[in-house]
């Protein structure tokens, strides 16, 4: 899923306990997508939040609030991106989670707009559904992003979460505070529309894979719709996924 709605689920199971979301926790929710930026491996930043958890015990108690973070976005244990990426109880036969599923009716639509090729597109397809759920998570609750924006310019904050990064993975703690500094150049955060979110996927398209060929005009409209369309379904499976992502965190 893509940051605000990370953001949305821990400040959903911070008031259950009358608390906000602290900059540490908010940071660690980043961390899994920022990880490959800092030159670390993707899949094991979605998969190590709890050997993270256990190592900040030992060796950084003071950053236990950034390891629940980490937790909470990641696939192992089973937290946000478990069930939006890799399964969904509602849907066993299927071999990926709600957001691939959700993506199947849009797949031609997501090549025609981004013209990537085809390898691409069933992966493009789940994240035009993690767009549309940041739309839809924005329009509810247009307060949250500038809270994540403070927490994305807490430098101190910041300073303890690469601090405690770099000495977990061994990546240069200035690259790792970097990732965090840059995270609303990369994502739409502080403007979330659907012109925004189809300009940095141009953007990204063209640094990571050099290809210039994607419509943004046409990635926006299309977010615009799926927007209306997805959103009778969000509810309940943002619902499920506050429910189980709680019950992993009540653990830590």
């Amino acid at each position: 899923m893509f940051p605000l709605v990370h953001y949305f689920v821990n400040s959903e199971l911070a008031a259950k306990k009358e608390l906000f979301v602290s900059p540490l926790t908010a940071l660690g929710a980043l961390w899994p997508d920022l990880a490959s930026g800092a030159g670390y491996d993707r899949d094991l930043a979605h998969e190590s939040g709890d050997e993270f958890y256990a190592w900040c015990l030992s060796h950084a108690p003071q950053s236990l609030a950034l390891a629940r973070g980490v937790i909470s976005h990641g696939s192992i244990p089973h937290c946000v991106d478990y069930y939006a990426d890799e399964a969904w109880p509602g849907a066993p036969d299927y071999p990926k989670g709600w957001c691939f599923l959700q993506g199947e009716p849009y797949r031609q639509a997501v090549a025609e707009a981004t013209r990537l090729p085809e390898n691409m597109i069933w992966w493009k397809a789940h994240n035009f559904v993690e767009m549309s759920y940041e739309l839809l998570t924005d329009a509810a609750h247009p307060e949250l992003k500038y809270r994540l924006l403070a927490a994305v310019r807490d430098q101190k904050a910041i300073r303890l979460a690469a601090e405690t990064l770099s000495a977990y993975t061994g990546r240069p703690q200035e690259r790792i505070a970097a990732a965090f500094c840059n995270t609303p150049d990369i994502f739409a955060i502080e403007t979330v529309d659907a012109d925004t979110l189809a300009e940095k996927q141009c953007l990204g398209f063209a640094l990571r894979h050099h290809h210039h060929q994607g419509n943004a005009k046409a990635m926006a409209a299309l977010l615009r719709r799926m927007q209306q369309e997805l959103a009778a379904g969000y509810p309940a499976f943002i619902a499920e996924v506050i429910a189980r992502t709680g019950e992993v965190l009540e653990k830590y």
